[in-house]
């Protein structure tokens, strides 16, 4: 996805829609027939959740959606002409269950206080059982003992998610670990709820290819064209392009300092393309001297400090001239994000969910 879009004023995130149909489908054939339940959480990582959501499930087929909070949940289920199921990631709590359509709508309970709660009002939902992430989840035992120590029903528990901690390093001892210890745990709960389904994958469990037992997956930045573990995936295209305009071209003399404090000198006399586009805008202020742009048919290297509305490129090398007007790419086909995470010491998650409210949004197939 290649976006040169005309009358460029400030900075555009593009969205291509058939990408993430197309990247869905990839994901489907490495869940083995397991149903693929789309996370959409943080507004579906920064690039929309109502027109993502809506995409998902009137054209590709999605059932099932995650989310994190409630008001996520509610708001998609009140926007949506045909709402799915939608799972909430972050539990249950009563003062933000007011006008939420139950059925449609299910907690995942991860505390016992979350499921006294919930039995006392009633309804499907899920659980969500620790494998050592050590974050959200009830414990084996908890979860065991859950109908005789909260008074939940079992029968209403339709689903156990567990969440693995070191896909992000595919080769960390912990994956066949915990890979066994959610075997073990199917085992074990499968004869207290009888109607469960079990879920161990996100994104990175998707592409470790384990052979355990789950009847649904959970991909979130897959979806979206990101590697779970930072490398992009062949299998998955890129979704997300951000560009932003060409706002001044200028030479730099040989000594002279670019933006503040001066943290790049020019070695010698250069040319730089100012871009209109910074750190409110989603590109990182860790980026200063280590980022690269897109701009005039090469890679040009970010420099000097990246501030809130402005960033500095040197296009000295470019191959092709560049004026005021000309789109420079941030992200996208040429820089992946991932690419670009790395060299901001973070992660494609957080580059996609801190574009910010003023950057124009646009949505292709």
């Amino acid at each position: 996805m290649r976006m040169m879009p005309e009358h460029l004023t400030r900075p555009r995130l593009t969205v291509n829609l058939s990408a993430i149909g197309r990247n869905l489908e990839a994901l489907r054939k490495l869940a083995h027939g397991a149903e693929v339940a789309p996370v959409v959480k943080a507004d579906a990582y920064g690039l929309g959740d109502q027109r993502i959501a809506a995409y998902l499930t009137d054209e590709c087929s999605v059932r099932t959606l995650f989310v994190a909070t409630t008001a996520e949940a509610h708001a998609l289920n009140r926007q949506l002409v045909d709402p799915p199921l939608i799972y909430i990631l972050n539990g249950y709590q009563a003062a933000d269950w007011k006008g939420v359509e139950t059925g449609r709508v299910k907690p995942v309970l991860n505390t016992c206080t979350q499921a006294s709660s919930w039995a006392k009002r009633g309804g499907p939902a899920a659980i969500a059982v620790d494998i050592g992430m050590n974050r959200l989840g009830l414990t084996i035992d908890e979860a065991q003992t859950l109908p005789a120590t909260t008074g939940i029903d079992p029968a209403q528990i339709d689903l156990c998610v567990m969440h693995m901690s070191h896909t992000g390093q595919p080769d960390a001892p912990q994956n066949a670990a915990q890979i066994a210890l959610y075997s073990d745990y199917v085992t074990r709960l499968s004869s207290v709820y009888p109607e469960m389904k079990f879920s161990l994958s996100a994104s990175g469990a998707l592409f470790l290819h384990h052979d355990a037992r789950e009847l649904l997956v959970r991909p979130g930045i897959a979806v979206y064209g990101g590697g779970a573990d930072g490398t992009p995936r062949s299998t998955l295209e890129t979704v997300a392009t951000l560009m932003a305009p060409v706002l001044a071209v200028r030479l730099v003399r040989k000594g002279d300092g670019v933006g503040y404090g001066a943290r790049w000198i020019a070695p010698t006399d250069r040319t730089i393309a100012i871009v209109g586009a910074g750190y409110a805008d989603g590109y990182h202020r860790q980026l200063t001297n280590r980022g690269t742009v897109f701009l005039g048919g090469a890679e040009c290297p970010v420099v000097g400090t990246v501030s809130m509305d402005l960033i500095a490129v040197d296009i000295s090398d470019a191959p092709t001239p560049v004026s005021e007007g000309a789109h420079a790419e941030l992200f996208g086909d040429r820089i992946k994000v991932d690419r670009l995470a790395e060299a901001a010491d973070t992660i494609s998650y957080e580059l996609l969910t801190s574009v910010g409210n003023r950057v124009e949004r646009i949505y292709i197939r």
